[in-house]
């Protein structure tokens, strides 16, 4: 049997869940998830999902686009891009490197 976790919210008159949930938060974790948080106490996948489900919910036609959740998400799709944009760089600067080395082999027979 696992022993029990011992700390601040232990003994706070609360459901294991929410337990959890500060917990993840304490260690700036999603509180969904557990990944690393973008914001306050949710990943970016999340905070885009509740702010969606927000919309939804109370049929909002506007966007906020200068709220936190549409400023990161445009920041990773920038460094996606670059990340996307280094990688075909590298694959091509390999490729004409494999192709100079065979010509030189060619050149030495």
């Amino acid at each position: 049997m696992r022993k029990p976790i011992q700390d601040e919210f232990t003994h706070l008159p609360v459901s294991r869940q929410r337990k959890y949930q500060l917990r993840m938060q304490r260690d700036g974790r999603c509180t969904e998830c557990g990944a690393p948080s973008a914001g306050a106490s949710r990943c970016l996948k999340h905070l885009v999902l509740a702010r969606e489900r927000q919309r939804a919910k109370f049929a909002l036609r506007d966007r906020y686009y200068n709220t936190l959740s549409y400023r990161l998400e445009a920041e990773a799709k920038k460094k996606a891009a670059l990340k996307r944009k280094q990688k075909a760089r590298r694959a091509a600067a390999a490729k004409t490197t494999g192709k100079a080395a065979k010509a030189t082999a060619r050149k030495g027979r």
